[in-house]
């Protein structure tokens, strides 16, 4: 089958370089993708791990050393004047603190230093009553630092965190506020890459840092299955995802502090270094195949110009026509194909010289062959027709045979009923003229009972020796009209069968020592077909039993058995007891002029015409089985209606 479309030589190089092209890269960039990707998926996670536990260190850190720097600002609350004592608050005033200032152990506000307020508020505030709040009372009830959740201050009124750290011998409190956003600008300093970003979340899962600072202080993330367990001190999940976004976080807890520090970094392609690896593969595979794209139709240029040369070259022998030249390449299997095809090329002229002469010379031999073919074959005709002539010649006899054996048996059973009937004739005749004479003298009673009595015996002979010529007469009228004319009918196969038996009756009664048919016959199987045939096929086959099974043998047995074999087929089953046929002969019993009685009136045609009658006319098959010794059997499968087409075709007249 030829392919739907065809490609030039070129163009599938082209394609062929550009694919293999492609492909490598393709292939080789998935490997390092597959490769560098993991790589950076655990960086990405271990950067986020420790990106988590420096920022807890770092706050912690900070948050310490102003613990302690506030632990030294309230060990000189009681040692300075309130003047002093405000302005060395002052001093202590760091940059990223919004206010610090004393409470003492009435909860009054005793000193502060705040990030650039007026002296009159700054007066305004001293004084102030504090014990109420929530924050100073934990303070003096632990008597050790605390840092408060986010909350808005009393003093200066913003958001913030706070530090409270008790002074010695419970004078009071020192608190330090710190503002949300500054806290953002101690986080900020952990921040190494722009798509990192972190988090600082209090007890109640609110976000007191985020280097997001639209979110700062608005968003509560307990729900988060990382915050969850981050606050339960469970072992957090490496991945969480938050607005649509996928990320890749690691959490620390702060122990000191009760809070927890998530970093978290996008994952997949909206991680920065995710997008470069990508890009740089695809930006490499891309640039590969528009390089590719634009070499391979010069290097398949290169390739495919001689070897096109060479298939026009070759593409004008198959015309016909020889080439000048042939082209060189450098590619030693072109340059090898085009030198092999130079020498083709000459053995192809050469040959076809040697071919015209060849050729001659077979024209001339095969008209001389052909007329000897012609003489041949009008004496092959001749003999076949000899053979046919033969052949009807030997049917005809056989048939003759027969019909000499069929009226010599019956000739011999007609004789005994007729002769008995003509001697009771006789008799009956010789008692008339008895019974005239003693009419004449004067007939007795007793004379005239045993006149009657003879007659009436007489009357029974002839009656009963005519019936049985009358049933012969019969039984051949029937045979012979289905024979002679072939036709088709309904009938019943026992009927056929015993019209069969009591035609071969006078054989069968001769060899009445050594032939014995027993039947095995269906009364109710039904035929449309040729009772003719069928008839000679079973004739055949049983004096084919007694001629050449029995031949050597005292007594003979034959059984035929006939059965339904299926909705459409009878089977015939005729078997003997004979001596058998050896396999050579059972394998040609079949064959015409085939016979093991040669000499002694045998022809060879008898199961030739069964074989034929069986095939060509009942539309049925015959086999043969046989075994030295043994006997041999026969089966016969007919269809109980026979072709419309075996009424007109038959090979052999019955």
């Amino acid at each position: 089958m030829r392919p739907r479309f065809r490609l030039k030589l070129r163009t599938s190089v082209i394609l062929m370089l550009f694919t293999t092209v492609l492909v490598t890269l393709i292939v080789v960039g998935s490997g390092i993708l597959a490769i560098v990707l993991p790589r950076v998926t655990a960086e990405n996670e271990h950067e986020v791990q420790s990106a988590a536990q420096e920022i807890a260190a770092r706050i912690e850190l900070y948050l310490h050393d102003l613990e302690t720097h506030l632990q030294l600002v309230g060990n000189l609350y009681g040692e300075l004047t309130p003047a002093l004592l405000e302005q060395e608050l002052g001093l202590a005033l760091e940059p990223l603190l919004s206010a610090i200032y004393i409470v003492d152990d009435n909860g009054r506000l005793a000193a502060i230093a705040t990030d650039g307020p007026t002296l009159a508020r700054t007066s305004e505030l001293l004084g102030i009553d504090l014990s109420a709040h929530p924050f100073y009372r934990d303070v003096m009830k632990s008597e050790k630092p605390i840092w408060s959740d986010k909350h808005i201050s009393a003093v200066t009124g913003r958001v913030t965190l706070g530090l409270a750290v008790p002074l010695m011998h419970s004078q009071g409190v020192v608190i330090a506020e710190l503002p949300l956003e500054k806290l953002l600008q101690i986080s900020r300093v952990t921040k190494g890459r722009r798509s990192l970003d972190h988090w600082i979340i209090d007890r109640r899962g609110e976000i007191v840092s985020d280097t997001l600072e639209s979110r700062l202080g608005k968003i509560n993330v307990a729900h988060l299955p990382i915050v969850e367990a981050g606050l339960a001190r469970r072992p957090t999940p490496q991945h969480m995802t938050f607005d649509g976004t996928n990320y890749h976080a690691a959490a620390a807890y702060s122990e000191i502090l009760g809070w927890l520090f998530v970093a978290r970094m996008p994952s997949g392609l909206k991680n920065p270094r995710v997008r470069e690896v990508v890009f740089i593969i695809l930006a490499a595979i891309s640039g590969s195949a528009l390089v590719g794209l634009l070499l391979a139709p010069l290097w398949s240029r290169w390739i495919t110009s001689p070897l096109i040369a060479v298939t026009q070259r070759a593409h004008r022998i198959a015309g016909g026509k020889q080439p000048e030249s042939w082209p060189h390449s450098g590619i030693s299997e072109i340059e090898t194909l085009s030198s092999d095809l130079a020498q083709m090329a000459q053995a192809i002229a050469q040959r076809e010289e040697d071919l015209r002469r060849l050729n001659d010379e077979l024209e001339a031999r095969v008209t001389q062959r052909t007329a000897e073919l012609n003489e041949t074959n009008a004496e092959l005709t001749e003999a076949m027709a000899a053979v046919r002539r033969a052949q009807s010649e030997l049917i005809r006899s056989e048939k003759l045979a027969a019909l000499g054996r069929l009226v010599a048996g019956l000739a011999h059973e007609m004789n005994t009923p007729l002769g008995n009937g003509r001697l009771a004739a006789t008799t009956l005749s010789e008692k008339l003229v008895t019974f005239e004479a003693a009419l004449a003298d004067g007939l007795r009673r007793t004379q005239l009972d045993r006149f009657v009595e003879g007659v009436r015996a007489t009357v029974e002979i002839v009656d009963l020796n005519l019936g049985r010529v009358g049933n012969l007469v019969s039984s051949l009228r029937d045979v012979a009209a289905d024979r002679t004319t072939s036709r088709r009918r309904h009938f019943r196969l026992k009927e056929v069968v015993d019209e069969v038996l009591i035609t071969l009756s006078p054989m069968l009664k001769r060899h009445g020592a050594r032939a014995e048919v027993v039947l095995d016959v269906d009364d109710e199987l039904t035929l449309d077909s040729y009772p003719g045939e069928l008839g000679q096929v079973l004739t055949n086959l049983i004096e084919n039993c007694v001629t050449h099974a029995f031949r050597d043998m005292t007594t003979g047995h034959i059984r035929i058995v006939v059965s339904a074999d299926g909705p459409e087929h009878v089977a015939v089953h005729l078997r003997d007891n004979g001596a058998g046929m050896p396999e050579d002969v059972a394998r040609r019993a079949f064959d015409p002029f085939y016979t093991t009685a040669m000499g002694r009136g045998g022809t060879g045609l008898g199961l030739f015409i069964v074989h034929n009658a069986v095939t060509n006319v009942l539309a049925g098959t015959i086999t043969l089985a046989s075994d030295p010794g043994k006997g041999t059997s026969f089966d016969l499968r007919i269809p109980t209606i026979a072709p419309t087409a075996g009424a007109n075709h038959r090979v052999l007249e019955s």
